[in-house]
């Protein structure tokens, strides 16, 4: 059960990268290059598909202009 928790979390926090990537009018290419990770891996990370580091998902709000708390607010 806790398995499925974390993935539901990865996943939720992938939509919300895409989601204020999207209102930022950026590519997966310019966030990747943004945050110095490669393009497969933002890719990963907004498929749910990959836990990356806290400080690439601090670099990304920080890209995105959000703060941590809005990238990892999780769909009740």
């Amino acid at each position: 059960m806790a398995q499925n928790a974390e993935k539901q979390f990865l996943f939720s926090v992938g939509e919300n990268i895409r989601k204020y990537r999207l209102k930022n009018n950026m590519s997966q290419s310019q966030l990747a290059y943004e945050v110095s990770v490669t393009l497969r891996q933002i890719q990963r990370m907004e498929a749910g598909e990959t836990n990356a580091s806290i400080i690439s998902y601090y670099k990304i709000a920080q890209v995105l202009e959000i703060d941590l708390n809005t990238l990892f607010k999780i769909k009740a």
